[in-house]
C-alpha cells in the first residue's frame, strides 16, 4: 500500500479515537449530574422533610395517652364481663338469686370466685391505685373491699335492713338498664347503698376520662359518658325515691 494512503489511515485512525474519548468523558460525566440531581436534597426539601416528621411525632406522642386509656378501658369491660358471667353462675346455682347484701356473711368478691376463676386478678385493674394490684390487700377479705369494682345493693327492695332479701335475675324487669356492679372510687365499700347518702363518693363514673364502664343485668358491660349516667340505673324500681 503507498505511504501516503497509509499516513492517512493512521491520521483517521487518530482522529477516531479521540472522539472516542470525548464522547466517552462526555456520557460519564452526563452520568454523574444526573446521578447526583436524583439523589440529593435541596435545602428546602430537607426542611420539609423534617416539618413532616416533627408533625407526625407530635400526632404519636399526642395520641399516647389516649391509647393508654383505651386500653385501660377495654381491660376493665373484659373484667366486668367475667364477673357477670360469674354471676350468672351464681344465680344458677341459687335459685337465680344474687349475691345480697351481706354483713356477717362472706361478701361477693369470695362468693364469685370461684365462678370467675382461681385467679383475683380479674377483681381488679393494674392502674387502679386503690385496688389489691397496686396496694398488696387482700382481695377477698370482709373486711374492706379492695377490689376495683362495686356491686349493686339493691336498697329500692329493702336489702340495705334485711340482708336476707335476695334480688332475683327473673324479677328484673328492665335488665338492660339496671346496673349490677361499676368502677368504685377506693373508700372500701363493697355495695352501692344510696341509703347512707353517700352514693357520689362510692362511684367512680370518671374512671377512663369523661365516663366509666358498667356491668348490667343482662350481663352486658358497656362504658357510659359522666353525662349519660343516672343514679336511678341502680334501681329495681325505678320509681323509687333516692336519698340525696
Amino acid at each position: 500500500m503507498p505511504e501516503a494512503f497509509v499516513g492517512c489511515g493512521e491520521e483517521q485512525a487518530s482522529f477516531m479515537n479521540h472522539i472516542g474519548i470525548l464522547t466517552r468523558q462526555e456520557n460519564q460525566a452526563e452520568h454523574r449530574s444526573k446521578r447526583a440531581g436524583s439523589g440529593g436534597f435541596t435545602l428546602l426539601e430537607l426542611l420539609i422533610t423534617i416539618s413532616v416528621m416533627g408533625i407526625l411525632a407530635g400526632l404519636v406522642i399526642a395520641m399516647l395517652p389516649s391509647a393508654k386509656l383505651a386500653a385501660r378501658r377495654t381491660a376493665s369491660v373484659s373484667n366486668l364481663r367475667q364477673i357477670g358471667i360469674g354471676l350468672l353462675g351464681f344465680a344458677n346455682d341459687n335459685q337465680q338469686r344474687l349475691p345480697g347484701r351481706v354483713v356477717s356473711e362472706d361478701k361477693w368478691p369470695r362468693l364469685l370466685l370461684p365462678y370467675v376463676g382461681e385467679d383475683p386478678k380479674v377483681y381488679g385493674e393494674p392502674d387502679d391505685r386503690n385496688c389489691f394490684l397496686r396496694t398488696g390487700r387482700d382481695p377477698l377479705t370482709n373486711g374492706r373491699n379492695n377490689t376495683s369494682y362495686i356491686l349493686n345493693g339493691f336498697n329500692d327492695t329493702g336489702a340495705f335492713t334485711d340482708e336476707s332479701i335476695q334480688i332475683s335475675l327473673i324479677n328484673l324487669q328492665k335488665p338492660t338498664q339496671t346496673i349490677l356492679m361499676a368502677c368504685q372510687s377506693g373508700t372500701g365499700n363493697f355495695y352501692m347503698d344510696f341509703m347512707e347518702g353517700n352514693q357520689n363518693t362510692v362511684l367512680n363514673p370518671k374512671a377512663y376520662g369523661e365516663g366509666s364502664n358498667y356491668l348490667f343485668a343482662d350481663g352486658s358491660a358497656k362504658f357510659l359518658s359522666a353525662r349519660d349516667y343516672d343514679d336511678r340505673l341502680w334501681l329495681v324500681d325505678k320509681s323509687a325515691a333516692i336519698p340525696q
